[in-house]
């Protein structure tokens, strides 16, 4: 399943840079996020809660970034298991300042489910996408205006 979109941030293009690559902000981010423990200096060991439809699991695998050119791009991996099935996806990321102290973000990538994840529906699996995108996005948002007082 092909992965989009187009997110705008209300951050220096460095901050949002630090959102998306700081182990402790990156989990305050990402949806379910219940653990991202540090492997090594770009690669954590994650523990993620998420339900889709009627399925829901705890999914317990790794997050990895990679092709980092601070503080433009980058490829974020990720990789889960669970008792009702998996995950496995990568998506770029794009950074570009937009003026007025914003960052467009711009994303694309692919995610495989397997197992009983899978059986939902590849709709309803899209759906959950997205909505999780967003959340993740509106999260970094948040923490934006939390710094700013806006």
């Amino acid at each position: 399943m092909q992965i989009k979109g187009d997110y705008t941030i209300s951050a220096p293009r460095e901050r949002v840079w630090e959102y998306f690559t700081t182990p402790e902000l990156l989990q305050q981010c990402i949806p379910g996020c219940e653990e991202l423990k540090p492997l090594d200096a770009d690669t954590f060991e994650a523990t993620i809660k998420i339900g889709v439809a009627t399925i829901k699991g705890v999914y317990k695998g790794s997050v990895k970034i990679e092709n980092k050119q601070s503080p433009s791009t980058y490829r974020l991996g990720v990789q889960g298991e669970s008792k009702i099935g998996f995950v496995n996806g990568a998506c770029d990321f794009t950074l570009e300042e937009t003026g007025g102290n914003q960052t467009a973000v711009n994303l694309t990538g692919e995610l495989t489910v397997g197992g009983n994840l899978a059986r939902v529906g590849q709709r309803i699996i899209g759906g959950a996408s997205k909505m999780m995108i967003g959340k993740f996005f509106n999260e970094v948002e948040q923490l934006a205006k939390s710094e700013t007082g806006t």
